[in-house]
């Protein structure tokens, strides 16, 4: 059939003219129906003897199977259906459309052939040129001299950034096109032959390499990656890396993404390094110069209120998440350590109950001188829960909350570098966690001979030697503190029951509450306490009121939310107890301000006594939703407040909370906080964000803290992402920024990343371009990358060819400006 037609295509070429002669029967504007198609066109004429139809001007023929040819013109036979059209021909399926100045087609079929025309297919991405495109099937095309490209180039660009041009080709969409003498040309210019070329013009992800990405960096030098992707399964998608480190070797790793269902879904991977040149020539790296590591984040539904997770993270050595930032999906060199979990959840009828494995992995020293050993993992931690329920149709509230905790020591140790734990409970060995004589001189190393001590090296005895200038005076004080090694192992069983009046006194609403915590200890060495007696009281009292009023045109409503709240702990002396869950040396303010709660729910083996007081106002601004129908919309929340603190003897912070959403681009948040007692200000977040619907965001912040937690002690360790400099820490005073631009149609530009304004403080982020093809069918990212922790500057390349499965930059952006907010906010 498609031999014929091309011969009568190629007879009715010749015959036709180039304008065609008048009819001898008009029918102006005719409408033909007949059952397998419907012609519209401006004149129809019908030649009874040939049994021929004629269409002149604005020809539609749409067919039953819903394809729709339009030419200027068209002559076809009424019995053999098989005809030509002439004149900016354009045939229009579910998948395919194809133009042509003259195409001869059969309408009772599939089957039509262009000649000098173009198909463009959008879902598999691909668009054709050809001298022949012969249609065969519903999804089969036969092409003579074509080119194949995803570019969709203007009509007036004669040459494709990129394309395929071959001999003959074979084409099933959804399937393969196999074609023969090819060249891979760059705008017009040939650059690679093949004899045969296999190429994939699917509808669906499909498995084959993706386009090499180039990086470099002073840690690791020259990194070059080519990735392939493996479609596993219509729910399994596998990408495998391998990439060559020129200071280091070859690394392989794999990644797979999978979903199960509407709600089970996961993501893992794992990466190997053998023989790390790096780590092999180095005298103070203290791990194998294998590297590895692997991962995995599973979650899973089992049935209404019932979910299953895994959480898996582990790494060959602590240099790890430094040489490899990006490895593991997420930032880890801002933590302080690696947990892999897993846990079974359960929330049903007002009662909540949980099962978590736990182990966790010390991230802040380098391998030999972390504290893996003394860390207590959580095997298993049970815990369980009620909402609050009416007790014997009285007045009264109850509720209970438990938790068991299993606690191991996978290194239980008795005794360290010859010392004994305080009390069965801890080492003394101050917040650096190892004593004088395990201590590393100043450049990291440790002295020749093992039983000479280094004199307080890292100056934190609490008598230090004299014309010594102490950091800390911790080492040695008989006084736990953050940081220093546990001991014991064993089991921590907490029971915590309250009881809650709720009253309406008329416009005020108040709340009673006392809670009886029993704590009961399993320890395997601590002290002879086997249980601890808690009592906590809360109160709560607050009224709303507020008013209606109009800015021009938009109605607002705001609402004032007075509020008084109480907090008391009474507590025994606790310094015999077991310590499993050990006091931080300092909560954040802030967190007890947003929530006076964190008071009487403190999990720690060592509650002090506490008595809070805390007075707010908040303030919420409502205004109209964003259709006609919707509900109020929240524009902003702002929430003032102080307190005072009976045990400490002071006033507590006066703080400020500012939440407002004056549009659905623009984000303005404030938290901060004034000490009334020296008078200064204490801390601050600030932030102002906006976003555009063209994808445009400008994103300022601005991070203030005089007295921060100590996250990295500063101590003496081994090389600069250990903190080896030996200051403490100082205050946190920086500026961070997050922008992605959308200059043109062709360029993008983004930034983001952190500057400290101290002089002893760190900044770090990455600032780069991504540069988009006019035809939409490449783009280009180039990007330089400053790492704060390691001091490192890293240039990435990645080129990408669109509809070969490459993700867009934009979205690679988002993800990571998302981690950033998370690390600095």
């Amino acid at each position: 059939m498609s031999a014929l037609l091309i011969a009568a295509a190629a007879r009715a070429q010749e015959a036709a003219p180039t304008k065609p002669p008048p009819p001898t029967e008009l029918a102006p504007e005719a409408k033909l129906r007949a059952p397998d198609f419907v012609l519209t066109a401006d004149v129809v004429t019908y030649d009874s003897e040939r049994d021929l139809y004629e269409a002149t001007g604005n020809v539609k023929i749409t067919q039953v199977d819903g394809r729709v040819l339009t030419s200027d013109w068209c002559v076809f036979n009424g019995t053999t259906r098989t005809g030509v059209a002439v004149g900016d021909v354009v045939i229009v399926d579910a998948q395919n459309t194809v133009r042509a100045q003259f195409v001869a087609v059969d309408l009772r079929s599939t089957v039509s052939v262009a000649m000098h025309g173009s198909m463009d297919n959008p879902l598999p991405g691909f668009a054709v040129r050809g001298d022949v495109i012969e249609r065969t099937g519903v999804d089969t095309f036969e092409i003579e001299r074509g080119t194949f490209s995803t570019c969709r180039c203007p009509p007036e660009e004669t040459r494709r950034p990129w394309e395929l041009e071959t001999k003959d080709a074979s084409v099933e969409v959804g399937g393969y096109a196999v074609a023969h003498d090819v060249w891979f040309k760059v705008f017009g210019v040939p650059l690679l032959y093949s004899p045969w070329l296999l190429y994939p013009v699917k509808t669906e992800r499909q498995t084959g390499f993706l386009i090499p990405a180039f990086s470099q960096s002073g840690r690791n030098g020259t990194e070059i990656s080519l990735p392939f992707f493996w479609a596993v399964r219509d729910n399994i998608n596998l990408l495998l890396t391998p990439e060559w480190i020129s200071r280091r070797g070859f690394m392989t790793s794999a990644v797979a993404d999978y979903v199960s269902g509407l709600e089970t879904k996961g993501r893992g991977g794992a990466a190997i390094l053998p023989n790390d040149r790096v780590v092999a020539n180095s005298d103070t790296a203290f791990f194998s110069d294998n590297r590895w590591s692997y991962w995995l984040r599973h979650q899973q539904p089992l049935e209404d209120g019932v979910e299953f997770g895994v959480d898996l993270n582990q790494i060959s050595d602590n240099d790890v998440v430094f040489d490899f930032p990006h490895l593991l999906g997420t930032d880890l060199q801002h933590q302080r350590m690696l947990e892999s979990s897993a846990w079974l959840g359960a929330a049903r009828d007002g009662l909540y109950g949980s099962a978590l494995l736990s182990v966790n992995n010390d991230l802040q020293s380098p391998n030999d001188l972390d504290r893996d050993g003394f860390f207590l993992q959580r095997l298993p931690d049970l815990r369980g829960a009620t909402l609050q329920r009416g007790l014997f149709n009285l007045p009264l509230k109850a509720e209970i909350a438990t938790r068991f905790t299993n606690f191991v020591q996978f290194s239980p140790h008795r005794t360290s570098l010859g010392q004994a734990p305080v009390n069965g409970q801890f080492f003394d060995f101050g917040a650096d966690a190892r004593p004088d004589i395990g201590e590393p001189m100043a450049n990291g190393k440790f002295p020749t001979d093992p039983n000479v001590p280094v004199p307080d090296s890292n100056r934190d005895d609490r008598n230090p030697p004299a014309g010594s200038v102490s950091l800390t005076t911790t080492e040695g004080d008989g006084i736990f503190q953050e940081g220093e090694p546990l001991a014991d192992s064993g089991q921590r069983l907490d029971f915590f029951p309250k009881l809650s009046l709720p009253v309406q006194l008329g416009v005020v609403e108040a709340l009673a509450e006392g809670g009886v915590r029993e704590t009961l200890y399993f320890a395997n060495y601590a002290g002879n306490t086997t249980s601890r007696t808690l009592f906590t009281v809360r109160g709560d009292a607050r009224t709303r009121f507020g008013r209606n009023f109009a800015v021009g045109t938009l109605p607002l409503s705001h609402i004032i939310e007075p509020r008084i709240a109480y907090a008391g702990v009474f507590a025994p002396n606790q310094s015999d107890n077991p310590l499993f869950i050990p006091e931080p040396a300092r909560v954040e303010p802030r967190l007890i301000d947003g929530d006076i709660r964190l008071v009487t729910e403190d999990p720690s083996d060592r509650v002090p006594d506490g008595s809070l007081l805390q007075l707010q106002v908040s303030n919420r601004l409502y205004g109209p939703g964003r259709a006609e129908g919707e509900p109020a919309r929240l524009y902003g929340e702002l929430n003032l407040g102080s307190g005072y603190d009976w045990k400490q003897q002071a006033f507590t912070r006066l703080f400020a909370l500012l939440d407002f959403h004056p549009s659905t681009e623009l984000d303005v948040g404030v938290d901060g906080g004034w000490n009334p007692e020296q008078k200064h200000l204490e801390d601050l977040r600030a932030s102002v964000s906006w976003h555009s619907t063209a994808g445009d965001l400008f994103r300022v912040g601005y991070r203030y803290n005089r007295n921060p937690n100590s996250v990295f002690e500063g101590f003496l360790g081994r090389g600069s992402e250990f903190e080896a400099s030996g200051s403490p820490a100082k205050k946190i005073n920086q500026v961070d920024l997050a922008t992605y631009f959308v200059a043109t149609r062709y360029l993008e530009l983004f930034a983001d990343g952190f500057k400290s304004l101290e002089k002893s403080g760190s900044d770090g982020g990455r600032i780069g371009a991504l540069i988009i093809s006019t035809c939409k069918c490449w783009d280009l990212m180039l990007e330089v990358e400053k790492v704060a922790r390691t001091n490192d500057t890293r240039v990435n390349v990645q080129f990408r060819l669109s509809g070969l499965g490459e993700r867009s930059r934009a979205s690679d952006f988002a993800r990571r400006r998302r981690e950033q907010e998370e690390i600095y906010d």
